[in-house]
């Protein structure tokens, strides 16, 4: 990462005449995506492959000169396995003007996703994948400052339509929008420029919700619906509330198989961890019935006794409450 000497005072720039304006060096960044593969939902890396250029101007331009395709001027910052980084070719040019010198690369390396919290809504959260960029060479100044911003090399082009405009994507996965920023990273004394290039992935909402939530939403169903069956039924609703809750475990589980071990509960943990509760409740609900005799009520509910009819109105009062709890629940957790 690159040392900005006396630079208290950076500031976040993302075209070159704004640095220049401000008093800063820009250092122009050019980079594209060709290709996204082999996401891993559960070790947050995912691999790409691209190209880069960076465009210094004369103000630094002998500075780097001599840097070869063995040792280049720029790191990824969230690059996971360095050793696997690999520089596939290398060019240089010279240019006029106060663009005096290019270095380009084609690289392809393995990444870190960066925030967790953007699996809050999981099976539903877009998929947020970052290449930071900074630089690690040498720069001798002293009163000017260096920033890192996006060099659309006059074509008045936008820095996210150049990084994903040939972007190939892998299967399952719709491309959805991206963003290729200059930001500073500040710590106590010192700050740094760098470039972050954000690629926004998303699947199919109908596809998450036939894959996860339906499944989930007819186990829960017929736990609801459990209460409803006659005294003659016993066994099978007493049964329905620990057979459901050890298929929703097996769900569960299968669900979270690809995912890592987040400090929060995503929104489908928050259906399964209701669905748990309405299984206790209503298996707690049949052990009451058992112990107090109400599963001998007829089969037709016909000049039946006043406490049987009380139970009956309780036990559809349970249901109802459920179906209610379950539509708060989906509708809370997607904000909270």
């Amino acid at each position: 990462m690159a040392k900005i000497e006396n630079n208290n005072q950076i500031q976040s720039v993302q075209s070159v005449s704004d640095a220049r304006q401000a008093g800063l060096i820009p250092v122009g960044i050019w980079m594209e995506l060709e290709r996204i593969y082999d996401i891993s939902l559960k070790d947050s890396t995912f691999q790409a492959d691209g190209f880069i250029s960076i465009n210094f101007p004369k103000q630094i331009a002998a500075n780097v000169k001599n840097l070869g395709p063995e040792n280049p001027c720029f790191t990824f910052e969230n690059d996971v396995e360095r050793s696997q980084y690999s520089m596939l070719k290398y060019d240089q040019k010279v240019r006029k003007g106060e663009r005096a010198y290019e270095k380009g690369y084609e690289f392809s390396g393995k990444f870190a996703m960066g925030d967790a919290r953007q699996h809050r809504r999981s099976p539903f959260s877009d998929l947020h994948l970052k290449v930071i960029v900074s630089p690690i060479c040498n720069f001798d100044y002293s009163s000017r400052k260096i920033v890192l911003v996006f060099d659309d090399e006059g074509k008045k082009l936008k820095a996210a339509n150049v990084l994903a405009a040939n972007l190939e994507v892998p299967i399952g996965y719709n491309f959805s929008n991206s963003s290729l920023q200059a930001q500073i990273r500040k710590w106590p004394g010192i700050s740094y420029s760098w470039m972050v290039g954000d690629v926004v992935l998303r699947t199919s909402a109908w596809a998450s919700f036939f894959r996860w939530i339906m499944p989930l939403l007819v186990v829960m169903a017929i736990v609801i619906i459990a209460p409803s069956l006659g005294s003659s039924y016993f066994e099978a609703r007493i049964g329905i509330p620990s057979a459901s809750l050890l298929t929703l475990v097996f769900l569960h589980d299968a669900y979270r198989s690809d995912l890592p071990n987040f400090p929060y509960l995503t929104y489908l943990d928050r259906l399964y961890v209701y669905a748990y509760i309405v299984c206790l409740l209503m298996f707690v609900l049949f052990v009451l019935d058992a112990s107090h005799g109400w599963s001998n009520r007829p089969m037709l509910n016909i000049n039946l006794p006043f406490n049987i009819k009380q139970t009956i109105s309780f036990e559809q009062a349970v249901q109802c409450l459920c179906v209610v709890g379950l539509v708060l629940v989906a509708t809370i957790s997607w904000y909270v």
